[in-house]
């Protein structure tokens, strides 16, 4: 609850929490209480909501947008621990919130705004255009995925505002197994990623305001392994953000297991299917593993350990082109980076943060201004060349 506490925090960056506000939210929620967390995020969701549309009356657009953007982030935050069961009606009516409240916003900020379709497979990827001006001439665009439980309304504060307000479009989508193709769509994650991000980087190419030799790709948590999965197919991007770093993902459990047991898990053997439901016995980890079962489409932890076979770099890294930064944030739990930096054979460069620095933890934690420095300052190099 700390870490999540934490990641509605950084909002404050970008007009999307308050601190005090959110920490007096998560100061009344007993440790470990997912139905109280839930209850007291989504009463301050309404809240700000309520802000947000008394300001609009008033003709106070920036009030309005900071409330409303501050109403989805709580909104978000509501059903956090509660994705590991897609049936739960908070799951889809906190979803429905957030969006609503992040869609409010839109037409008030400072920039252009707007929500767009993007064309896939069974359904279209929903996803947002962030644009210096309606008007603007074509400039590089920056093209966000994220992982395994954000949303494209929550890329707004990991990138894509920053992105517009340095005059370049952003583009953050909903990707199979994430935001509304998971809660709406019913659509769950694939390890093929390069079967979607290049319909999006079709996509872009298509719109008059893109330069077409400036199309840079930044994945974070998760997106770490999906952005360069879709890099590697599509040599049409011009550079590569992956933070943190992802190569493969049975990696983090086959040294749990001997390897005949291992053997068995991928074997699907009954008895140690049975046994591997343990993984899942607690509530926290029932949340923590089940909500990333979920986003897979697994129905039992062992499913899941087979589905995290696919889920791999090996062979696909040294296809990547494009100059690429993989950063790392000091003890990130999810962190392959060096695994990927050194498969990689396109220009590279390295970047660690430390908890000295302030920037450690899964995606630098709430060092995300000094991650932003360096990031889009190695971004800015390669869009000038």
């Amino acid at each position: 609850m700390a870490g999540q506490l934490e990641r509605t925090l950084i909002g404050a960056y970008a007009d999307a929490a308050d601190l005090g506000e959110a920490l007096a939210v998560a100061g009344r929620v007993a440790a470990g209480d997912y139905d109280q967390w839930y209850d007291e995020w989504a009463r301050a969701g309404i809240a700000a909501q309520t802000a947000g549309q008394d300001a609009a009356v008033r003709g106070h657009q920036t009030l309005a947008a900071r409330g409303f953007l501050r109403a989805a982030e709580y909104h978000r935050q509501s059903y956090f621990f509660l994705r590991h069961d897609l049936a739960d009606r908070r799951v889809q009516s906190g979803y429905d919130a957030q969006r609503e409240a992040f869609r409010l916003a839109l037409p008030l900020l400072a920039f252009h705004a707007e929500v767009v379709s993007i064309p896939f497979g069974p359904a279209p990827l929903p996803g947002y255009l962030f644009r210096p001006a309606i008007d603007a001439e074509p400039a590089p665009t920056v093209v966000f995925t994220g992982g395994f439980d954000g949303t494209a309304e929550e890329l707004h504060k990991y990138g894509m505002r920053i992105a517009v307000e340095l005059g370049w479009n952003a583009l953050g989508f909903d990707g199979p197994g994430q935001g509304g193709m998971l809660v709406e769509q019913g659509l769950t994650m694939r390890p093929d990623f390069e079967c979607v991000l290049t319909p999006v980087v079709d996509w872009v190419l298509r719109q008059p305001f893109a330069d077409a030799d400036r199309v840079m790709v930044v994945g974070r948590s998760l997106g770490g392994y999906l952005a360069p999965r879709g890099a590697s197919a599509d040599h049409r991007i011009a550079a590569l953000l992956c933070d943190p770093g992802q190569y493969d993902f049975t990696s983090r459990f086959v040294s749990m297991f001997s390897a005949r047991d291992w053997q068995r898990v991928l074997d699907g053997d009954p008895d140690m299917d049975a046994s591997l439901e343990g993984f899942v016995a607690k509530p926290r980890d029932r949340e923590f593993y089940g909500s990333r079962m979920a986003a897979m489409g697994a129905g039992t932890f062992a499913e899941w350990l087979r589905t995290l076979a696919s889920y791999t770099l090996e062979g696909r890294a040294g296809m990547i082109t494009c100059p690429t930064l993989v950063t790392e944030g000091e003890g990130d739990f999810a962190s392959q980076s060096r695994q990927l930096y050194d498969a990689l054979t396109c220009e590279k460069q390295y970047r660690a943060f430390t908890v000295a620095e302030g920037a450690g933890g899964h995606c630098e934690g709430m060092g995300q201004r000094v991650w932003q420095q360096a990031a889009f300052s190695w971004l800015s190099e390669i869009a000038a060349r």
